[in-house]
């Protein structure tokens, strides 16, 4: 009887061991980390916008009272947006200055024929400019009345080169060379002494 009782608990202290001996504690697994903020997420910037109301009436007693509302707007403005934008305006701009730039008018030579008074700024002397159709060796026979200039007194033609006027003398040799300020007003400088010139009607 007694070796059955010592064989049982024996039995029972060897369970009780392979029970608990070869168990492992358990932990529960770390929560991931969180990714960092990007940097957009982190530059967003805040506009805020403000609107001012102002109400006046008058009260039965004859008060005038004035009630003015201030009320605001939040909103969340990528920069990525904001580049964009300022893209976009730059770009407009650029090529409202190009269209500008295309519209002034295309000057011929019959639209410069006539009389022109000349503005000899350096010296503040004016005399008169005489451009016909004429032709006259490669351009068109052109004059001076009462111009005491080297380089005007010698001028006999003129030419367009592009949207240029050039004065020659009898030997083909620039005079003066002007471009058009504004439609019958053009400005440029004499050939030999850079001396300013502006031609108007």
């Amino acid at each position: 009887m007694r070796k059955f009782v010592v064989a049982a608990s024996l039995l029972a202290l060897a369970g009780c061991q392979s029970a608990g001996g070869g168990g492992e504690t358990y932990s529960a697994p770390a929560p991931a980390a969180r990714p960092p903020a990007s940097a957009a997420d982190a530059q967003a910037a805040v506009a805020q916008d403000q609107t001012t109301q102002s109400k006046t009436y008058r009260k039965a007693d004859g008060t005038v009272v004035t009630e003015t509302t201030t009320s605001s707007a939040q909103g969340s403005v990528d920069p990525g947006t904001a580049t964009a934008f300022l893209a976009g305006v730059v770009a407009a701009a650029a090529l409202g200055k190009k269209e500008e730039r295309r519209s002034q008018p295309i000057v011929k030579a019959d639209d410069m024929v006539g009389k022109w008074t000349v503005y000899l700024n350096s010296d503040d002397r004016v005399c008169q400019l005489n451009l016909s159709t004429e032709p006259k060796d490669e351009g068109f026979a052109a004059s001076f009345n009462h111009c005491m200039d080297g380089d005007l007194f010698f001028v006999s033609n003129w030419r367009m080169k592009g949207q240029e006027l050039v004065l020659f003398d009898n030997f083909s040799r620039a005079k003066g060379s002007m471009r058009m300020t504004e439609w019958n007003r053009w400005e440029g400088q004499l050939a030999s002494n850079s001396k300013p010139i502006t031609i108007a009607r």
